[in-house]
């Protein structure tokens, strides 16, 4: 088909059309969205993306970020798709970066990146499938003379029954337990503050945001008289609140992780890296069952010490080794090695990533349809 053979492209019934473009590269759909307006609409509409969606979701990959600490200058992102192979993945053209960029999330194929140098202050929406970004605003919390930053987290999730994509940033201030929250939101395009409600407890920044479902859950210490204590702290995007929940009686010189895992919130604990104990190859995994509290699902030993870093289509855990990642699945309790490269200077962050084509302005934007249907009116297409 070409731009100038429409008795061919209109002669096609709109359903067919559609079948063939879902099963096409992202990069053949960019290119077709100026064969015509109606095309353009197509690709698009909001129907069409979500369908796009659920056909990517098939074929899950592994987004790492790496991070050499003797190196600084020696980062980067890396893909590795469902044949294993590894693709190195290059950044949009972001202007005035001091350090390399964190993800803050993964979500639907958009990944939301810190681009500042510290306490989350300057973020970018990305879509690396398209090659598509966004610099959202300026957060509104800032330092001042009686308020100094004290701890920033951050956690990045999607709204389904909004169809809106979320980053929270949470704030905790020297000399103050109380943390303050601000939401940044796809559909307002803007920040707003909203009542933390996490008490006297603290999430420590660097760690990963949990999306299950509507809700973003991180793990938090407790401070002043709940100093030895433990919670996960939780936001639900529908209701807009914040609370926290008690952790089960765990070893007290255990870490715990926040993992999705079969569709549900769950701890990984784990003695970690350096921890002198016999048992330092334990691995524990409990879930979150509503209404009923934490249930361990299981209890096991790998032969080798190792950590989790993530979990996978929501059914196995990404374990990282001193020498090598990976997959843990708890229900068989087999493993299967990923081809990562693991170097012993490097932090690594791993994240699930699909291929898809939902807009960093959201998946209708529009004015750009607009603007885009502009422009082929006066370059003559149909």
């Amino acid at each position: 088909m070409t731009t100038n053979d429409t008795t061919t492209v209109s002669s096609v019934p709109l359903v067919i059309i559609t079948d063939i473009l879902l099963q096409l590269p992202i990069k053949s759909i960019v290119r077709f969205k100026c064969v015509s307006k109606s095309w353009l609409l197509l690709i698009k509409s909001s129907e069409f993306v979500t369908a796009h969606l659920n056909c990517s979701i098939r074929n899950h990959s592994l987004i790492v970020r790496y991070y050499n600490h003797a190196f600084g200058n020696d980062s980067g992102l890396m893909l590795l798709r469902s044949d294993l192979k590894q693709h190195q993945v290059e950044l949009p053209p972001l202007e005035g970066l001091s350090t390399f960029p964190k993800i803050v999330g993964s979500c639907n194929g958009l990944l939301c990146l810190d681009v500042s140098s510290a306490f989350g202050m300057a973020f970018v929406l990305w879509n690396p499938a398209t090659n598509e970004f966004k610099r959202l605003p300026t957060p509104s919390l800032t330092e001042s003379r009686l308020k100094t930053f004290w701890m920033v987290s951050l956690g990045f999730g999607f709204n389904q029954d909004t169809n809106d994509y979320v980053l929270v940033r949470i704030v905790n201030f020297q000399a103050r337990y109380d943390a303050i929250a601000e939401v940044y939101s796809t559909s307002t395009g803007k920040w707003k503050e909203v009542a933390a409600g996490t008490g006297s407890c603290v999430i420590y920044g660097g760690q990963d945001a949990v999306a299950v479902k509507e809700v973003l859950h991180w793990i938090a210490n407790g401070i002043g008289v709940l100093v030895n204590e433990k919670f996960v702290v939780s936001y639900d995007m529908n209701l807009e609140l914040f609370w926290r929940t008690a952790m089960p009686e765990l070893p007290t010189d255990c870490y715990v992780k926040a993992l999705s895992y079969d569709q549900s919130l769950a701890l990984a604990v784990y003695p970690g890296l350096g921890f002198r104990s016999r048992l330092s190859n334990r691995f524990e995994l409990w879930v979150m069952n509503e209404g009923k509290g934490w249930t361990r699902t299981f209890n096991t030993a790998f032969e080798r010490i190792a950590w989790p870093v993530g979990s996978f289509r929501d059914s196995k855990i990404i374990m990282k080794s001193v020498d090598q990642f990976f997959l843990f699945n708890p229900k068989t309790k087999r493993n299967f090695i990923l081809p990562i490269d693991s170097g012993m200077g490097y932090s690594y962050k791993v994240f699930t990533y699909v291929d898809s084509i939902v807009a960093v302005n959201g998946e209708n934007d529009e004015k750009e349809v607009e603007a885009q249907i502009e422009g082929m009116v006066h370059d003559g297409s149909n």
